[in-house]
């Protein structure tokens, strides 16, 4: 048993649906740095993922076994982006036991003539440039702020990318969108088993005894406080873009949402979720994938969840410290309402 990394690779420079899943005991960076050296020149690769875990060796045969339907025959390509790709190797991680993750610092330490990278390590899953050092410094406040390690999510080269606290249920989590420059602070409820599927309990809670409008009553600025309900579609462990992801009106502000709306948005969100599991699982509904696929319809019968998230914007000017703080207190009312309809 051997300790090291499980990395994902993506083609530098061009995005195109392909990876490339391997193995080291030295680092992500050494490993990419010399398969380019020794490539043909027909790609550039670079890190986009990486997962450091007690037994590399195991855990990249379970990974590849899992994915073996898009790989590429004879080789550790994959047909599938980098996202995608972490998507499902986090599940895969999530889902067993055998394979621990580790913290870098418990691997081998690198030869001391190769650069360290454990210095000004940034989390997970996430590429930051020089210019964009202030983002690492925004995601280790809200680490610092919820108290946890965080989960990366999203690319910095792709519309937005972010943290949550990884807890199984409802969850903090920190978005950035970089063009325009946004940054949402959020409380996230996701369409996931977790502890016996808590987003179907929230749902029946409210539609026999809503307490959303008691909770939006202790909100003090409820026209800065957003609801999005969404409708995940689910493609092995990716969630593909449909042209059907909002329930309801989409962001809209608590502070005009009626009651009747409410209910409307709730009882469309039931209708993600399997009747025939007791509301417990993913229902089957007819979606439009939002780009044209190179192969198969555009329209499909896929599984889909929905997904709760209620947030508000950080100002990105200022004590970026104060203005978190602010946030989650304005938050705060809607992640204990959110904690008790779960449960």
């Amino acid at each position: 048993m051997s300790r090291g990394y499980v990395y994902i690779l993506e083609v530098s420079d061009i995005d195109l649906p392909v990876c490339k899943i391997g193995r080291t005991i030295k680092t992500p960076q050494e490993r990419c740095a010399a398969i380019n050296r020794s490539s043909t020149g027909d790609f550039l690769w670079q890190v986009a993922y990486e997962f450091s875990v007690s037994d590399c060796d195991q855990f990249e045969r379970i990974v590849h076994k899992k994915l073996e339907p898009f790989r590429q025959k004879g080789r550790e390509f994959f047909n599938v982006s980098a996202e995608v790709a972490d998507n499902a190797v986090r599940s895969i991680l999530d889902r067993q036991t055998e394979i621990q993750e580790v913290e870098p610092q418990q691997l081998a330490v690198p030869d001391e003539h190769t650069p360290n990278p454990l210095k000004a390590k940034k989390p997970r899953g996430i590429k930051f440039r020089q210019k964009d050092s202030e983002y690492a410094d925004i995601l280790a406040l809200f680490a610092g702020l919820t108290g946890c390690k965080g989960r990366p999510f999203g690319q910095l080269n792709k519309p937005y990318f972010g943290m949550s606290d990884g807890n199984e249920g409802v969850q903090w989590n920190i978005a950035i969108y970089t063009d325009p420059e946004e940054i949402q602070l959020g409380v996230n409820l996701e369409g996931l088993t977790y502890a016996n599927w808590p987003i179907t309990t929230l749902i029946l809670n409210e539609l026999a005894n809503p307490m959303f409008f008691e909770a939006k009553e202790q909100v003090a600025e409820p026209e800065r406080i957003y609801l999005r309900m969404t409708r995940d579609a689910w493609q092995a462990a990716s969630r593909p873009s449909i042209l059907e992801k909002y329930i309801g009106l989409g962001d809209i502000s608590i502070q005009v949402i009626k009651p009747h709306q409410w209910k409307s948005m709730l009882i469309e969100a039931l209708e993600c979720l399997s009747e025939d599991k007791g509301y417990r699982g993913r229902s089957k509904q007819k979606v439009t994938l939002a780009k044209q696929p190179n192969r198969g319809e555009q329209v499909r019968t896929m599984e889909v969840s929905p997904h709760l998230t209620v947030w508000t914007p950080i100002e990105t000017a200022g004590d970026m410290e104060s203005n978190l703080k602010m946030g989650r207190d304005g938050l705060t009312p809607v992640y204990n309402w959110m904690s008790s309809a779960s449960q």
